[in-house]
């Protein structure tokens, strides 16, 4: 037990060293060929969930048709990820109308899962919950807590930071109008891998190549 308590407390040291500087991931991006028609938002969704988060796709498939935002599919998976609780589990607590970060507590989550690592504080609606985050680095003593909508943007940001490789800053500016995480991770598929005609891509186009 001391050994964990000490191995955690290491861990959080490093990760508040850490925290300021640039983070670097392995995009877990793919193309899905034929796989997927790239018409259907859905099914996309679902093969780059899928794909992101190691689960089979028929799992993400039937737990997907039981999230009517698909935003709450990808808190879901990103709790199951990090939890020591079965799925099931995981949806009963969701059931029983907590909101996701209680859901996240109950599950055995991580606080430091939810963020990924930033330069600066960002600003709109990322700054409440980083400012909480800043918070408890300097005193592990500080109450952290989000909403739900804060949940559904800390997993936004990780998402497309890690499944597309950009940078948190890209990643935030993709998410700052309010964009379903379906919505952000299949248009930029199409940038990547389809032919996306509908000419919204500039502003994401010279984001990506500043990074």
């Amino acid at each position: 037990m001391k050994r964990s308590g000490w191995i955690l407390g290491v861990s959080l040291v490093g990760l508040g060293v850490v925290i300021a500087a640039p983070a670097s991931h392995a995009s877990h991006d793919v193309n899905f060929g034929v796989n997927t028609p790239l018409g259907n938002d859905g099914s996309l969704f679902f093969s780059i969930s899928s794909q992101y988060f190691d689960r089979d796709a028929r799992m993400v498939n039937t737990w997907g048709r039981r999230f009517t935002n698909p935003d709450d599919l990808a808190v879901f998976l990103q709790i199951c990820a990090h939890s020591n609780r079965p799925p099931e589990v995981v949806y009963s607590y969701r059931r029983q109308g907590m909101t996701w970060y209680d859901v996240g507590i109950r599950s055995g989550v991580p606080l430091e899962s939810w963020y990924v690592v930033v330069q600066g504080t960002p600003q709109g609606r990322y700054a409440r919950p980083y400012d909480h985050w800043n918070r408890y680095q300097q005193d592990p003593r500080h109450a952290v807590k989000f909403t739900d909508r804060e949940a559904r943007d800390l997993v936004a940001v990780r998402m497309a930071h890690e499944y597309y490789g950009v940078t948190p800053a890209v990643a935030m500016n993709w998410r700052k109008g309010g964009a379903s995480m379906k919505t952000i991770m299949t248009r930029e598929y199409r940038v990547r891998h389809g032919e996306d005609r509908r000419g919204d891509h500039d502003q994401r186009g010279r984001d990506h190549h500043q990074k």
